[in-house]
C-alpha cells in the first residue's frame, strides 16, 4: 500500500475521548465509542456542516502500537474555534511530517492500520495519528519523526 509524505500545519480536533488499546477488548470499546458519537450527535453539537469528515485521532501513546493511547472522535476544526461546552475535548497538535494513506472504502480503516503496524519502513513519532473519514473514502495520517 502506497503513501504520500506530507507536511501538515498545526491542527485542532474536538470531540469525545476514550482511553483504549489495540486488543480485541480495546476494539470493542472503540465500537461502543462510535455508537456514543452517533447517539449524542457529536458532529451536530460541534456545529460542523453536514457531510463534514469525521476525525478519529490517536495520541498520548503509552509506548507504541502495542500500548494504550487516547482516542478522540469528532471533527477537525479551525484553531480559532471558541472553547467547547462540557463533555468535549479540544486538542491542538503542532505541525509535523506525516505518511498519508488513502483508501476508497472508509470501512477498511482497521485493515489499513494492520498494514501500517506491519511496516518497518515508517519511523513513527507516536505523537498524533489521525483519520479523516468521509462517505467517499478516508485518509489515514501517521506522524513521522
Amino acid at each position: 500500500m502506497d503513501y504520500d509524505l506530507i507536511e501538515l500545519d498545526p491542527i485542532t480536533i474536538a470531540g469525545i475521548t476514550l482511553r483504549t488499546d489495540n486488543s480485541e477488548a480495546g476494539f470493542a470499546k472503540i465500537q461502543q465509542h462510535w455508537g456514543t458519537f452517533f447517539q449524542q450527535g457529536v458532529h451536530q453539537q460541534l456545529g460542523v456542516e453536514p457531510g463534514t469528515e469525521i476525525c478519529e485521532a490517536y495520541f498520548d501513546y503509552e509506548s507504541d502500537a502495542t500500548g494504550a493511547y487516547t482516542l478522540l472522535l469528532g471533527a477537525r476544526l479551525s484553531p480559532s474555534t471558541p472553547p467547547m461546552s462540557d463533555g468535549f475535548t479540544v486538542r491542538h497538535f503542532g505541525a509535523g511530517r506525516y505518511a498519508k494513506f488513502h483508501i476508497d472504502d472508509p470501512n477498511a480503516i482497521r485493515h489499513v492500520w494492520h498494514h501500517i503496524w506491519g511496516r518497518t519502513d515508517l519511523d513513527r513519532r507516536y505523537a498524533c495519528d489521525f483519520e479523516l473519514i468521509g462517505a467517499q473514502g478516508a485518509d489515514v495520517y501517521v506522524s513521522l519523526k
